[in-house]
């Protein structure tokens, strides 16, 4: 593949209708092993005779497919190529067909396919932006479609089974079995968590790039963004769908921490939704799996909103976030990675809403509160916050009192805090005089504030 006439020689191979599918996947599987030549002075000549064998095999040779079989392997192959393509200057000729070409496989073609695709459309926007804003709104339509579709997918996992028919026989667990996909099917790219999960940062960038985006679209894909959040998915999973409801609540927060980002440039946009927004925020955390990564994207997706005036769709929901296994997680993992970021989160939450809590709900803060402020495994900067968001409570939990059964409670809440703080000083008299002869300046710092504030 050395010379131009041998490219053109094997390109004419790719595309010959009377070369057999195992044959033309072989000589796209030589391409691929090959596509050093892409880094060199020929990368030209290469585009000139591949880009159009690789079009034709993609829209005429072949069609989308829904299992894995030769087909559908050529157009992966294909696809892998276009993807690795270098982004320099040579390929600035081949970019709106190739664009046009990803988005016309995406919207056509399984989620295998279309992910790859996804990767193509997002590299060539950020490497050739002025060139495709006026490519880009077909795009948009497709990332519409799969949210306008998002409850008809959910059902298809957990509800309909393959193909949508109800009269399919039901499991142990309520659920149809056949909704598994099992080995060798694959979706249609319109109805994939995963698509959901990758299509708000290609959007999030398309509305930085092109400003004049927002104001046709965000009207149309906001709603259905919000409605795809607050649907509850199932309530038992069966073990075989675990990986598709992992993938359900993924989507789902992905596409909050989108509607995070449009909290300050878009208000207007999205305060008739604050409410519904704040309650599928919460009930994410609720229903959400125990995977450090999604969780922790939910919690600074939280984090965010009380960066904004949507805070206060927060505060009515505390006591849904005053139990730990809803709030971190119940995993290990969560609890050893989250707790720090989740707790900062509440202590801000509880912090806004302090003088609005009953005494009920305050008792069950100061347990969280005080039992972290003991725990060592936590860093210094949160048994801090434990500590000082304790102290914030005083002066609300003594305006209780008003009168003598509340009065008697704020007493035993008041010597729960006084408690904590003594039981923390007696951990100080244990450790202080090692952490001193080792210069652990930071834990003597930390004991001088404690006694400074009592």
């Amino acid at each position: 593949m050395s010379s131009i006439q041998n490219l053109e020689q094997h390109a004419r191979g790719l595309v010959d209708p009377d070369t057999p599918i195992q044959l033309r996947i072989k000589l796209a599987t030589n391409v691929r092993d090959s596509l050093e030549i892409a880094h060199t002075a020929e990368y030209s000549k290469f585009l000139k005779c591949y880009f159009r064998a690789f079009s034709i095999i993609l829209t005429d040779l072949t069609t989308p497919q829904l299992c894995e079989n030769p087909d559908h392997k050529l157009r992966n192959i294909v696809l892998d190529i276009l993807n690795r393509l270098p982004h320099i200057e040579v390929l600035r000729p081949f970019v709106q067909d190739l664009f046009r070409l990803a988005l016309q496989v995406l919207t056509l073609d399984n989620e295998e396919n279309g992910l790859i695709c996804i990767r193509i459309i997002f590299d060539l926007l950020r490497n050739f932006r002025p060139t495709l804003e006026t490519e880009v709104q077909p795009f948009l339509d497709f990332v519409c479609k799969i949210y306008q579709n998002f409850g008809v997918t959910v059902s298809y996992f957990f509800k309909d089974g393959v193909g949508g028919e109800d009269s399919n026989p039901l499991d142990a667990l309520g659920q149809v079995a056949r909704a598994y996909t099992g080995a060798g099917e694959l979706n249609p790219s319109t109805r994939s968590f995963k698509m959901v999960m990758e299509s708000p940062l290609v959007v999030m960038f398309l509305f930085q790039l092109y400003g004049g985006l927002v104001q046709t679209n965000i009207p149309h894909l906001l709603p259905l963004m919000v409605a795809a959040i607050s649907v509850p998915g199932p309530e038992m999973v069966h073990p075989r769908l675990k990986n598709h409801f992992i993938e359900l609540k993924g989507a789902q927060v992905k596409t909050v921490s989108f509607l995070t980002y449009l909290l300050k440039s878009f208000a207007d946009y999205i305060r008739p939704h604050e409410e519904i927004i704040c309650k599928s925020i919460v009930n994410l955390l609720i229903t959400c799996p125990d995977s450090v990564s999604i969780r922790k994207e939910l919690l600074v997706a939280s984090k965010h909103v009380l960066g904004t005036d949507f805070k206060q769709g927060l505060f009515p929901l505390i006591d849904m976030l005053l139990e730990e296994r809803d709030l971190v997680g119940s995993g290990r993992a969560c609890l050893e990675t989250l707790k720090p970021l989740a707790y900062s989160l509440l202590a801000e939450i509880v912090h806004h809403v302090r003088g609005d809590l009953s005494l009920s709900q305050l008792s069950r803060i100061i347990y969280l509160f005080s039992s972290n402020m003991h725990d060592a495994s936590l860093s210094l900067s949160i048994h801090t916050t434990c500590a000082r968001l304790m102290l914030n409570l005083v002066e609300p939990i003594f305006e209780k009192g008003v009168d003598q059964p509340a009065m008697d409670e704020a007493r035993i809440l008041l010597g729960r805090i006084l408690d904590a703080f003594v039981g923390k000083f007696g951990t100080f008299k244990r450790t202080t005089p090692q952490v001193y002869n080792n210069q652990h300046w930071s834990e003597v710092c930390y004991a001088a504030m404690l006694f400074h504030i009592l």
